[in-house]
C-alpha cells in the first residue's frame, strides 16, 4: 500500500500521539508498504533522515488559514498516488484532501478537542462527559457549536448515506467510541464504522541516562501535558501532606507557571520537580528511578504513559476517567481511584508505599497484560488489516462495510 499519514505533533514534539506516528511508519515500512508523513512542525529544519520515509513539515507557526490550506494542498498532491489516507488528528484536513482526491481514509481520534479548545478559552468549565450531555441537549454558546459541528463534519463522512465503504474512525478505547458515536448520531442518520484498536507500548523500552533530583524517600512521577483536567495541581496538594514523598512532573503546558507559583508558596521546592518536556528516550530512565507512577487526570482516551509505566514495572495509580479503567484494573494491574478524591490519592499512594509485596504483584500482573493485549506488535498488525481491507474496499464501492457493534 501506498499510505499518506497526516498529524499534528511529530518529533521532536513530544508524547504518546507524536510518537506513535514515527513507530507506525516505520513499521509499515518493514512490512513492505509506502509511508510519506504530512505533518505540523515548529521546527522545519529538522533531520529526518532516521526515519526511513519521507516528513513534510508544515509550520505551526503560520498563521491558521495559511496553514491549513498548506497542508490540505500538500495531502492533496499525495494522495492522488495513495492508496489510502491515514488520520492522527488534522481530520478536517484529511477529510477535504481525501475527497478531492477520491481515497479512502482512517482517522484515529484519541479524544474531544472541540472540549479541550472550550476548556482552554473557559467557554465550557465541566468534564468531557458533562460536555457530551450539555451537546445533547443544546449548548447556547455559538463559538461551541460552531466547533462540533467542525469536528463533527471531519468525521462524519465515515456515516453519511452513500458514502464510500471505505473511511473508518478507530479509538483506542470503547469508551471514547461510545463518544464518537455520539456526536455522529447528532450529524448522521446511521451509525458510523468505528472500531477500537488499543494504544500500545513497547515492551523492551531502550533507556537514555537522565539526571534525576537526589532523595533519600520514595520518588512519584507523574507525566502529562499541564493541562487543567491533567490534576497536577490536586496532586500537589497530596504530595504536601505527605512530607517523605518526592513528585517529579514531567512534562510542558500553559499551567506550568502557575503550578511552579503553588510550589513555591507551598515552600515545596526541596520535593516537588519540574523536569520540562523530556525525550521519550529519556521518559524510562526516569520511571526505571521511580517507586509509584500517578496519572491525577479527569479526561483521558487511554493513556499511553500508563502503559509505558507498566511496561516498566513500575506500579501505577490513577483515576477512574475515560479509558483508563480498561487497562488499569483495581487491585489488579494498579490502583484506581475516583477523580477529584484527594483523599483517595493520599490513601493510595501511602498503601503502595508501604507495601513491597503489593508493588511488586500489581506490576507483574500490569507486565503480563501489556504483553498480551497492548503490544505493538499487536496493535501494529490490527492498523495494517484495518487500512489494507479500506484500501481494498475503495476499489469496490457497491461493497458494503458492517457497522461496529456496541461494545
Amino acid at each position: 500500500m501506498n499510505i499518506v499519514i497526516a498529524s499534528g505533533i511529530f518529533p521532536p514534539d513530544i508524547g504518546g500521539p507524536a510518537n506513535f506516528v514515527p513507530r507506525i511508519a516505520q513499521w509499515l515500512m518493514q512490512r513492505g508498504h509506502r509511508v510519506q508523513v504530512v505533518c505540523w512542525s515548529d521546527q522545519l529544519d529538522h533531520d529526518d533522515r532516521c526515519y526511513g520515509f519521507q516528513v513534510h513539515r508544515i509550520s505551526r507557526r503560520q498563521l491558521l488559514a495559511v496553514r491549513f490550506c498548506q497542508t490540505v494542498h500538500r495531502l492533496y498532491q499525495l494522495g492522488k498516488s495513495a492508496d489510502i489516507f491515514f488520520a492522527n488528528t488534522l481530520d478536517l484536513e484529511v477529510r477535504l484532501a481525501a475527497t478531492l482526491a477520491r481515497k479512502p481514509e482512517v482517522h484515529k481520534v484519541v479524544g474531544d478537542r472541540a472540549w479541550e479548545v472550550a476548556r482552554r478559552r473557559g467557554w465550557f468549565t465541566g468534564t468531557i462527559d458533562d460536555y457530551q450531555q450539555a451537546e445533547g441537549k443544546g449548548l447556547k454558546n455559538w463559538r461551541i457549536r460552531a466547533l462540533n459541528a467542525l469536528r463533527n463534519f471531519s468525521l462524519a463522512r465515515s456515516s453519511a448515506r452513500g458514502a464510500m465503504p471505505s473511511h473508518c474512525i478507530i479509538t483506542p478505547s470503547h469508551y471514547l467510541a461510545r463518544i464518537v458515536r455520539h456526536w455522529l448520531h447528532q450529524s448522521a442518520d446511521i451509525p458510523a464504522r468505528i472500531d477500537v484498536i488499543y494504544n500500545s507500548t513497547q515492551l523492551t523500552p531502550s533507556t537514555t541516562p537522565i539526571e534525576i533530583p537526589a532523595y533519600l524517600g520514595p520518588t512519584v512521577t507523574t507525566i502529562c501535558r499541564l493541562v487543567p483536567w491533567k490534576g497536577v495541581d490536586t496532586l500537589i496538594e497530596a504530595i504536601a501532606q505527605l512530607p517523605e514523598i518526592q513528585l517529579l512532573v514531567v512534562g510542558d503546558g500553559p499551567d506550568r507557571a502557575a503550578l511552579e507559583q503553588q510550589v513555591s508558596q507551598q515552600a515545596l521546592g526541596d520535593r516537588v520537580h519540574f523536569l520540562g518536556q523530556v525525550p521519550k528516550s529519556q521518559i524510562h530512565s526516569i520511571l526505571n528511578a521511580s517507586d509509584v507512577f500517578v496519572l491525577n487526570s479527569t479526561y483521558e482516551g487511554l493513556p499511553h504513559v500508563v502503559l509505558e509505566s507498566m511496561a516498566a514495572k513500575v506500579p501505577v495509580i490513577a483515576t477512574d476517567v475515560g479509558g483508563t479503567g480498561e487497562v488499569v484494573k483495581n487491585n489488579q494491574t494498579g490502583l484506581l481511584i475516583p477523580a477529584h478524591d484527594n483523599t483517595a490519592l493520599i490513601a493510595a499512594l501511602t498503601q503502595l508505599l508501604r507495601s513491597p509485596e503489593q508493588r511488586k504483584q500489581l506490576t507483574a500482573n500490569a507486565h503480563a497484560l501489556i504483553a498480551a493485549q497492548f503490544s505493538e506488535e499487536r496493535c501494529f498488525m490490527d492498523y495494517e488489516k484495518m487500512l489494507a481491507t479500506l484500501s481494498a474496499h475503495s476499489q469496490a464501492p457497491s461493497t458494503a462495510l458492517p457497522t461496529s457493534a456496541e461494545p
